[in-house]
């Protein structure tokens, strides 16, 4: 199958092994080298939904009270592309609660004073279809900071709006960004103020006090070029280029979109596409879109995803297959490649060009929308070049009696010809990569851990776990310079719960340091079907 070298499934000996060697750390008296570094509270105040999960059946009744209740999931603060750093600066972007507020917030830690100071942005969340009772956990904020000029970008509160859609709610407003002027990331604390940032002028301002932006070139005839988008992150590149990605279109028919920053004009490229949308029309067999992510990392944009077809008749319940493509061009704009190095059709049509394996195999059903593989799916790259995939499939069905789950590790070294898939893996939700390490970065009884494991193996094992401090509901993450910032939000009650800040050395140069001792790191587990909540 594609030339892909398997694991076995795990022998009863190893997973013997496996429990022998986790006793054996739980007795273990080693200390960790990766260490908690700084502790801050960002607020007592961020938005959170308490309430009920609707569906279609019932979001148009919402809770009239205290509640808050929502669609899709229950997070929106601590969510998304929401920390960055630029110099001694850790800024977070969050939504104030409760219920009743919603304002889009921006935070900047000074590392050196410990000083924290906060904007409070006029725009408040719209909510699911521009129901404010209805909060909707999509609708994150991406952050970036300009490393050439010092402004500060956001782009924030929307899901796939145009003009026309949801009765029309989102005319001339379906698009949100915010930029500051130059220079504006480092002013002193007293200066770092919201008229730092540029209102709208134009003719189609919502009021006096409007700081979205419904495009980003600055010219309002390119409108219809930012419609339809969705889950905005930026990255920074090698040469300190901004870029940001969306996708445009919906769940079993979109592309991924990203443009380009120039800081020497201040100016905002429109999108170039990934792939195309609408690829039926264009010869492909169905139409399909993308879940995962397009990252820049180790010095190239790179695409990874699951794809959810328009086929509502095949094995799958939404997403299937893993799917992986990078650019030798320095900002993506051409030369994509697939994972062996072969050029690809660029804007990708027929998804399988670049596609790796399917998870779905790894289970016995095939009767119609039986397996389900949408949870849990990430990836990254060393700086050595070794591609690191993880990936969880199981039977959408939990109770039928035959119900099988497993967590896959899909990897392959710098330098190797395919990928090796091992279920020798207790699973994670995200991946990540500082040097040549890969990092499994998670709460675990509410307290972060990180597992470690070197580029290009499955050997992870667990290097630090908090064991102390405040117990945490969820958070995002970002890793610079081997350290990193962890937003959180504290598990507490109601829609306006504490956010905290934590920054962990990963202590890059401590890498032959023995594990932490823990009973419950995923890399001590055996797996076992059917058991985990994971997928």
């Amino acid at each position: 199958m594609l030339g892909i070298k398997f694991d076995c499934f795990t022998r009863i000996a190893l997973a013997k092994a496996s429990l022998f060697s986790a006793l054996l750390l739980c007795h273990a008296s080693v200390s960790a080298k990766v260490t908690l570094e700084t502790q801050v509270k960002i607020t007592e105040s961020g938005l959170h939904f308490d309430g009920q999960k609707l569906d279609f059946d019932n979001f148009a009744s919402p809770d009239q009270g205290e509640k808050y209740d929502y669609f899709f999931g229950a997070n929106i603060s601590a969510h998304g592309d929401a920390v960055k750093t630029y110099k001694h600066y850790v800024f977070m972007t969050w939504y104030k609660g409760g219920k009743a507020l919603r304002n889009v917030m921006l935070t900047r830690y000074n590392t050196l004073t410990g000083k924290l100071v906060t904007i409070e942005f006029p725009h408040r969340h719209t909510g699911f279809r521009g129901n404010p009772l209805v909060g909707e956990s999509h609708n994150t904020i991406g952050l970036a900071i300009s490393p050439v000029n010092g402004t500060i970008h956001m782009v924030y509160d929307m899901h796939a709006y145009d003009d026309n859609n949801h009765d029309g709610k989102f005319k001339d407003d379906f698009f949100r960004y915010s930029y500051s002027i130059s220079g504006a990331a480092d002013l002193p604390d007293e200066k770092f103020t919201l008229d730092k940032f540029v209102k709208d002028t134009s003719g189609i301002k919502q009021d006096d006090n409007d700081y979205k932006h419904i495009t980003m070139t600055g010219n309002i005839d390119d409108k219809n070029n930012f419609a339809g988008l969705t889950y905005p992150k930026f990255f920074t590149t090698t040469d300190g280029t901004l870029l940001l990605y969306m996708r445009l279109g919906g769940n079993n028919n979109g592309a991924y979109v990203f443009n380009r920053y120039d800081a020497n004009t201040e100016t905002w490229s429109n999108f170039t596409k990934f792939n195309e949308k609408d690829q039926k029309s264009k010869g492909n067999a169905y139409n399909w879109g993308l879940y995962g992510n397009m990252k820049y990392v180790n010095g190239k944009l790179r695409v990874g995803f699951q794809q959810r077809s328009s086929d509502n008749n095949d094995k799958y319940k939404y997403q299937n297959g893993v799917y992986y493509a990078y650019s030798d061009h320095p900002q993506g704009f051409g030369d994509w490649k697939d994972h062996k190095g072969k050029s690809i059709t660029w804007p990708l049509i027929d998804s399988d060009e670049i596609k790796i394996f399917e998870p779905g195999d790894y289970i016995s059903h095939k009767e119609a929308n039986s397996v389900y593989i949408v949870r849990n799916f990430d990836w990254t790259v060393t700086e050595n070049g070794d591609i690191h995939m993880i990936s969880s499939v199981c039977s959408t069905d939990r109770n039928r009696p035959d119900y099988e789950e497993v967590h896959l590790h899909s990897y392959k070294p710098a330098g190797a010809e395919d990928f090796i898939i091992s279920s020798d893996f207790a699973g994670a939700s995200q991946v990540y990569t500082a040097g040549d390490n890969v990092y499994i970065v998670g709460l675990s009884g509410g307290r972060p851990y990180v597992e470690r494991a070197k580029g290009g193996t499955n050997d992870f094992f667990r290097v630090y776990q908090a064991t102390e401090g405040p117990v945490f509901d969820h958070g995002t993450l970002y890793i610079k310079d081997g350290k990193v910032y962890y937003f959180l939000m504290e598990r507490k009650t109601g829609n306006a719960m504490p956010l905290y800040l934590q920054i962990i050395d990963l202590d890059l140069e401590g890498d032959n340091q023995a594990p932490v001792a823990s009973s419950n790191s995923p890399s001590s587990l055996s797996i076992k079907k059917g058991l985990s909540e994971q997928c």
